[in-house]
């Protein structure tokens, strides 16, 4: 299995922790429902500030705490900040792809951090692209877009959690986005809604290809870059 090389955002929540943020916990009711791309952008700063050594931003960025952890309102307090200046919420529709990219490379390019964000990989590299991320110690954020090109259509991704040796299927969702973080095989191992599932590759593909579109289901893809400035 091709993983982060760290362990992934842990918020204590409930006296346990958690296997990145959720927007389910925001006091905010747009948040609540539509913030899956401020999570998915902000876990993905907050992991880089963790374990690269960039030059982040001073205070923006909550600290671990000593059992490893990162405390609630301090999560929620840096996820708050970073919707306000990065990550913006449309209500009624969420985030598109494209804001969310260039929320994080508006970040990137104001703390001169040598990487730039990209959406879209062809499928025949998808695979390829996905483990060069994670061995470059970066997440990947996958959008699970809407079906296209009518968005009201009901055809959802399943998610699985792993029990023993088995796969079993606990929900679907669509329109949404989670973070990859480790590749096995078929199966990607994702941080969604706090918790860690997968998703089985092949179906994905086939979502896209039958219910969605890859113009708005694909990875953002993130890679070195110079600074030019």
């Amino acid at each position: 299995m091709v993983k982060l090389k760290h362990t992934y955002i842990q918020v204590q929540q409930n006296g346990k922790p958690s296997y990145g943020g959720n927007q389910a916990w925001s006091q905010d009711t747009t948040m609540r429902k539509y913030g899956c791309g401020v999570i998915a952008g902000a876990d993905l700063l907050l992991y880089l500030s963790l374990h690269k050594k960039y030059s982040f931003g001073t205070g923006e960025f909550p600290n671990k705490t000593d059992t490893g952890d990162i405390e609630e309102k301090a999560y929620e307090n840096f996820v708050q900040g970073m919707r306000r200046r990065y990550f913006p919420v449309i209500p009624g529709l969420g985030m598109p792809w494209w804001m969310l990219v260039l929320g994080l490379n508006r970040y990137f390019w104001k703390n001169r951090i040598p990487l730039g964000a990209s959406f879209g990989v062809r499928d025949r590299n998808l695979t390829k692209r996905i483990r060069a991320m994670l061995a470059h110690d970066i997440p990947i954020i996958l959008a699970i877009g809407p079906n296209f090109p009518l968005p009201l259509k009901r055809h959802k991704l399943a998610f699985y959690e792993k029990r023993g040796e088995k796969y079993q299927e606990v929900c679907k969702t669509a329109a949404h986005f989670v973070t990859i973080t480790g590749i096995l095989g078929e199966w990607l191992e994702i941080s969604s809604w706090g918790r860690p599932y997968y998703i089985c590759l092949q179906e994905y593909r086939e979502y896209v290809r039958k219910h969605s579109c890859p113009l708005v289901s694909n990875i953002i893809y993130i890679r070195k870059r110079r600074i030019t400035r």
